[in-house]
């Protein structure tokens, strides 16, 4: 691949945290936007006075860079919205997180003020976001009607259970956010459809460990769609290859044993039409930064890589992670990594879930300098959202 663009690498200038999360319309799940937090490496929010990085000018087009939305919530400092305000054309929508209840007046249609629910609430930004640690659902119901007259979009965060996104559905709030999508769905009787039956068949013939190359290559062909997509993925402007790989077969020769199981792997997950689209791409950025941190915990890449890409089945098939590693011909060390986060790709694994989930104490205990956390995250970002335009269709 190319060398990342400049406005992006300047994003790893910064001496603290970045954590972004998804915005969803509850509905269809889709994503409405990202809201990105800077704060300092104890996960705590920066002083309001805190020196104006270098990128701010930049930092719209680094939002974009990033996530190919046209519009973003920031959770930054004063210091650093001032600067923002103070730029005259930034080419997307941004609401800026205050805490508290003053708005200031804006004569920039690009920029909007997002403040947060309290039992006294009189803030007037025209989002509000909802804490759902802070509020039961009964309380919430009663204020919900006062809130909608006073603000234009209402923002459920921390929504980080299946109720919990059934509750925010039910009362109709604008956009959500949170980790429930990433978790499993109890069900009485879980039961597989046609297409997971058909991802678990492929998936536990990719993982066989005595399988010979000419039958991975077999394994791949009989599904007409796998095996195009994978050609197309690894003949994209993604790998770069020097030239045209024409058969299944040639790009096992080519790219090697593990790597195309690997990633066979991720488009029979990329497959799944019954899951948002945003859990494939937490699946990718899993498995980046798994990769990336392999040779901190030294492991072998494609089995750190391996355990990210996993991890998500749970969430994917509504199933235990225990019961689902039964099934997969899987190595003890993958088996143990994705069932206890413990080993070394387990440790990776640990570590990426931590700051995916914004868990700052947990992170605490990691032997990695949370320097190194913050570039990989990035980093895998990055890695996802350019692998994400090779596999849409």
């Amino acid at each position: 691949m190319d060398e990342q663009p400049v406005p992006f690498e300047l994003l790893k200038t910064f001496k603290g945290l970045i954590h972004r999360q998804p915005l969803f319309t509850p509905n269809r799940l889709n994503v409405d936007s990202y809201h990105l937090s800077f704060l300092d490496l104890q996960g705590s929010k920066l002083d309001d006075d805190s020196a104006v990085p270098d990128f701010i000018e930049q930092l719209p087009n680094i939002l974009k860079g990033i996530s190919h939305r046209q519009q973003a919530l920031l959770t930054i400092p004063e210091s650093w919205q001032d600067a923002l305000l103070n730029l005259s054309d930034i080419g997307m929508s941004l609401t800026l997180d205050i805490n508290g209840d003053d708005v200031p007046q804006l004569s920039n249609k690009a920029f909007s003020f997002a403040g947060h629910a309290r039992n006294d609430n009189d803030s007037r930004a025209q989002t509000l976001l909802i804490d759902l640690e802070q509020f039961r659902p009964q309380v919430l119901t009663d204020y919900l009607p006062q809130w909608r007259q006073q603000h234009q979009i209402l923002c459920a965060t921390n929504v980080n259970a299946a109720a919990e996104y059934q509750f925010c559905k039910s009362q109709r709030l604008d956009l959500l956010q949170g980790i429930f999508y990433t978790l499993p769905q109890a069900k009485e009787k879980p039961s597989a459809s046609p297409a997971q039956q058909t991802l678990m068949e492929v998936l536990v013939k990719l993982q066989e460990p005595d399988i010979e190359p000419d039958d991975l290559a077999a394994t791949i062909n009989q599904d007409v769609n796998l095996s195009y997509k994978l050609l197309r993925l690894i003949n994209s402007a993604f790998f770069g290859l020097p030239r045209e790989v024409n058969s299944t077969k040639q790009a096992v020769m080519m790219l090697g044993f593990n790597k195309i199981k690997t990633w066979a792997s991720l488009l029979c997950l990329a497959g799944m039409d019954d899951k948002p689209n945003e859990l494939r791409g937490v699946a990718m950025i899993r498995a980046r930064m798994c990769e990336l941190l392999a040779k901190y915990y030294r492991g072998q890449p494609d089995a750190f890589f391996a355990t990210g890409l996993f991890s998500t089945l749970d969430a994917i098939l509504d199933r235990p992670i225990s019961d689902i590693t039964e099934n997969l011909p899987l190595s003890e060390e993958l088996k143990i990594a994705l069932n206890q986060q413990k080993g070394p790709a387990g440790f990776a694994l640990h570590d990426a879930l931590n700051y995916e989930r914004g868990e700052w104490q947990l992170l605490q205990h990691s032997p990695i300098p949370k320097e190194v956390l913050v570039r990989t995250y990035l980093d895998s970002i990055n890695w996802a959202k350019e692998l994400n335009l090779q596999l849409q269709d």
